[in-house]
């Protein structure tokens, strides 16, 4: 394989074309898929802050892949779950192979089942094929791949794709959590493999967590009978100064009714803290959750935070989706999937990171937390409990510079308040950051004046059961 490709002449092309190069003025297709690899899979809730660090982040001074480098970027169509970075990197990054194309692949569908199922059974899984079905875009490269979530992915037949090994899991909580209720049962154990709870809880060994990430409830206010509580529809989370905040306030308790389908109608839904046991809408306003399915970081994320689910012998869980019921009919297999769905459907709850608040999801808004309007900084001040630490699991087979590769993702990870990009949903976790966490939280390094990006000085120590700790 010819690793060192001449790019100038697909640069020409698109450029002749009258195409943006912002993010195809790296390697062309054919490149990037000959490129040396690393093959990562999870957490389809961090792919956001993964992408941008492979692409443009810098961690203690030297690039973590392609920062300062030109670049070409991927994503599929119409499953949008499936993405790749290729570059050239600089010396810098510390790679062996200089002057040749590298090219990290990224797997959100399926969610963080996919970042541990496949290094504890062997299996390799489906990644998008680069160079077939490929169009050039104003923002990067899109590939066709055939399949949907709902159709294919739990027995992974996604076409225009290729097996590959995971040799970096993302899971949006430590693995040991993705248990009961929250194993992956539905899926194929012949295109995944399968796992014990011993074996999903033995991943933490030798690995360690990157990063925290702030999660919250989400509604679909679209619907007349809910129009009163709607003022924060369609709007970023983030700076609460700049932040429109949301009429919706729900009580912890009474999310947890409404998730586990206790609860079906708005009409019979309090407001939290209203002095008049104010409804959120009139009676006859259905409820609709729609959920991840399980082995989702999000959704055990939730579970664990709302029910309690695996923490203890009497604790609850939410149910399983059932295509004849009226409040769970289905279940969606990545983020994208889960809000897409959601933003359809008038008076539906899900769950997801806050970023996700805005203008891509315009029915849907965020909801505050017994009066807690869900931000980073709520987080980091210890006022929002809803946040959980995310993980990287090195597959124990990767080796040279893909290892190298995926260690430089790491402790990028790690010290994400020092990157040169904010992201709303994040927080560097005080035991793995550089930066020492303090009160008052400040934003000391990296992002933007509207998305800081904290140290924060609480810790759950791995154990997503745990209540926050402070670390100072």
């Amino acid at each position: 394989m010819n690793h060192n490709v001449k790019v100038a002449a697909a640069v020409a092309a698109i450029l002749s074309a009258g195409v943006s190069s912002a993010q195809t003025n790296g390697p062309s297709p054919t490149a990037a898929q000959n490129g040396i690899p690393l093959y990562i899979s999870g957490s389809s809730a961090a792919k956001t802050a993964i992408l941008q660090t492979l692409e443009t982040g810098v961690s203690g001074g030297s690039p973590v892949f392609c920062a300062g480098v030109n670049y070409s970027v991927f994503s599929s169509t119409p499953d949008p779950n499936f993405f790749a970075v290729s570059c050239i990197p600089s010396s810098a990054a510390g790679l062996s192979d200089t002057g040749s194309v590298y090219t990290v692949w990224y797997r959100a569908e399926g969610g963080s089942v996919t970042g541990a199922l496949p290094i504890i059974s062997g299996a390799n899984i489906k990644q998008m094929t680069l160079n077939a079905n490929v169009a050039t875009t104003s923002t990067g490269y899109q590939v066709t791949i055939g399949g949907a979530s709902t159709g294919n992915g739990l027995n992974d037949t996604f076409t225009n794709t290729f097996p590959a090994p995971v040799q970096l899991g993302i899971t949006d909580v430590e693995p040991g959590a993705l248990v009961k209720n929250n194993y992956p049962s539905a899926y194929s154990t012949s295109a995944y493999g399968k796992a014990t709870a011993s074996q999903l809880i033995g991943l933490a060994t030798g690995n360690s967590v990157i990063l925290d990430q702030v999660f919250a409830v989400f509604v679909n206010t679209n619907e007349s009978a809910l129009a009163s509580v709607n003022a924060g529809q369609g709007k970023a989370a983030g700076n609460p100064s700049t932040t429109t905040p949301s009429n919706l306030s729900l009580s912890a308790q009474t999310i947890a009714t409404i998730l586990q389908g206790k609860v079906t109608d708005w009409g019979k839904v309090p407001l939290a803290g209203s002095a008049t046991g104010a409804a959120v809408a009139a009676t006859g306003t259905p409820i609709t959750v729609v959920n991840r399915e399980q082995g989702s970081g999000s959704r055990t994320a939730t579970d664990i935070f709302f029910t309690g689910d695996h923490c203890s012998t009497d604790s609850a869980n939410l149910p399983i989706a059932s295509s004849g019921s009226s409040i769970w009919p289905t279940e969606y297999f990545s983020t994208s999937d889960v809000l897409t769905n959601a933003n359809t459907i008038p008076g539906s709850i899900t769950y997801a990171t806050i970023d996700q608040a805005g203008a891509s999801f315009p029915n849907l808004t965020l909801v505050a937390i017994d009066n807690v309007q869900p931000s980073n900084l709520a987080a980091a001040t210890g006022q929002y409990g809803d946040w959980f630490e995310a993980w990287a699991i090195t597959n124990p087979a990767t080796t040279g510079d893909a290892a190298t590769l995926a260690g430089n993702l790491v402790s990028a990870l790690q010290n994400i308040s020092q990157l040169g990009f904010g992201q709303i949903d994040l927080l560097a976790n005080p035991l793995q950051s550089s930066v020492a966490p303090a009160l008052p939280v400040t934003n000391t390094a990296g992002g933007t004046t509207a998305k800081p990006i904290y140290t924060n000085p609480y810790q759950r120590g791995g154990n997503s059961c745990q209540d926050p700790e402070s670390s100072l």
